[in-house]
C-alpha cells in the first residue's frame, strides 16, 4: 500500500488536524454513531460495504480514496476498524485466511434491501456476511484484507471494533464473551478511566453507565502496581510520548479498577473486542428504570469497583472496596471534562 499524504486539515483545538485524523474521525462518527441516520447499509455486526461508505457526503467531499479507507485501518493507533475482503466473485462462500464464512443467501432481507436499491437507480453491494467470531480469527481477517492487491472497494467490508451507540449493532455478533468457565482468557486488569469532574456522579448514580453508546468501555492496563508504583506516569504528567491504551483516553485522571470475576460471578456480562478493548452493558438498575432509549437503564455497579485512584494529583487511591479513602479536592471534583485530543 503507498504511502499516504499527510496534508492539513480542518483547525481544532489544538491547531490543524492532518487529513489522517480528519480521516479517521469521519469514519468512527460514520461507523460508530451516525449510520443509520445517513442512510448507510449495515448489518448486525456493524459491518458496511467501502464503496458506500467513501460515498458518504462527508468523505466524498474531502475526496477520500479507496487507499486512505485502507491506511486509516492499518495505521489507526488503537485498531478502531475492521476489515474484511470479499470478492464479489464468490457468491456463496468467501474464504478468508481465518476462516470461511458464508455470505447471505437468496431471498434474504439483504438481497431484497439490493433489490430495492437497484431498483432506485442506486448502486449495489455485495452481499453482507457472517464475519469471523474469535477476535484472533477477525485480527487475521483485517491483516489478510490489507494485504491484497483488490483495488475494488466493493469487494471490502468494514466496520469500527466497538464505540458503537447504533442499536441495531449486536456485540454477541462479533465481540469475544468473557466467562469464569474459561478463566485462563480473562485478563489481569480492567479498568475504566475518567475524569475528575465525573468521579462524584459515577458514585451518586452507583456506577458506570453506557452515556449513549453501547458498551461501558475499559482497559487491560495499566496495572494498578505500576500506577501506585514510585514511576510517575509521563503522559499524566505531560512529558515524553502519549501513550496510546486501546479502551481509555491517554489524559484520564481518575482510574477505576473492577474485580472481574466477582463482576461475572454476580451475571454482569463482560466482552472483549478484537482490539482488547473491555466492554460491559452492565446489569439493569433494581427498580425497572428506564433509560432515554426505552430499554431497561444498566450500570456496572459499584459493588464491582476494586480500587480507584487519581493520577493527575498524584493523591493515590481515593476508593476501596466500598469505602472512600478520600475526597476529591473541590477544585478538582467541579473541573469539566478536558476536550479529546488525537
Amino acid at each position: 500500500m503507498p504511502d499516504q499524504p499527510r496534508d492539513k486539515g480542518k483547525r481544532g483545538r489544538g491547531g490543524p488536524v492532518s487529513r489522517d485524523v480528519q480521516i479517521s474521525k469521519a469514519m468512527s462518527l460514520l461507523l460508530r454513531h451516525a449510520a443509520e441516520k445517513e442512510g448507510l447499509k449495515m448489518n448486525d455486526q456493524g459491518y458496511a460495504n467501502v464503496a458506500d461508505v467513501l460515498q458518504w457526503r462527508k468523505l466524498k467531499s474531502i475526496k477520500v480514496t479507496f487507499d486512505e479507507v485502507r491506511h486509516a485501518v492499518g495505521s489507526s493507533d488503537k485498531k478502531r476498524f475492521a476489515l474484511l475482503h470479499i470478492p464479489s466473485a464468490r457468491p456463496t462462500e468467501t474464504t478468508t485466511a481465518a476462516t470461511t464464512v458464508p455470505t447471505t443467501r437468496p431471498g434474504s432481507e439483504h438481497e431484497a434491501a439490493q433489490s430495492a436499491a437497484e431498483a432506485d437507480g442506486q448502486p449495489s453491494s455485495p452481499a453482507i456476511l457472517q464475519a469471523p467470531v474469535s477476535t484472533e480469527e477477525q485480527q487475521n481477517a483485517t491483516e489478510q484484507a490489507l494485504s491484497v492487491t483488490d483495488a475494488d472497494p466493493s469487494n471490502f467490508l468494514i466496520r469500527a471494533t466497538q464505540g458503537h451507540s447504533i442499536k441495531s449493532v449486536d456485540a454477541a455478533s462479533f465481540l469475544e464473551p468473557l466467562s469464569l468457565d474459561d478463566a485462563s482468557k480473562l485478563p489481569e486488569t480492567v479498568v475504566h478511566g475518567t475524569f475528575h469532574g465525573a468521579w462524584p456522579a459515577i458514585l451518586q448514580s452507583g456506577g458506570l453507565q453506557c452515556m449513549g453508546r453501547n458498551h461501558v468501555h475499559f482497559a487491560t492496563g495499566p496495572s494498578l502496581e505500576s500506577v501506585l508504583g514510585a514511576q510517575p506516569d509521563a503522559a499524566v504528567q505531560g512529558k515524553g510520548e502519549k501513550k496510546v491504551i486501546s479502551g481509555m483516553r491517554w489524559d484520564t485522571q481518575v482510574l477505576i479498577y473492577i474485580d472481574l470475576r466477582k463482576a461475572l460471578a454476580a451475571g454482569c456480562p463482560f466482552w472483549r473486542s478484537e482490539n482488547n478493548v473491555i466492554l460491559s452493558e452492565g446489569l439493569p438498575v433494581p427498580g425497572g428504570l428506564e433509560g432515554p432509549d426505552g430499554q431497561p437503564k444498566r450500570v456496572v455497579s459499584v459493588d464491582f469497583f476494586d480500587v480507584v485512584v487519581e493520577r493527575k494529583a498524584r493523591l493515590g487511591k481515593i476508593w476501596e472496596r466500598g469505602e472512600t479513602l478520600q475526597e476529591l479536592p473541590a477544585h478538582l471534583a467541579k473541573k469539566g471534562n478536558p476536550k479529546v485530543k488525537r
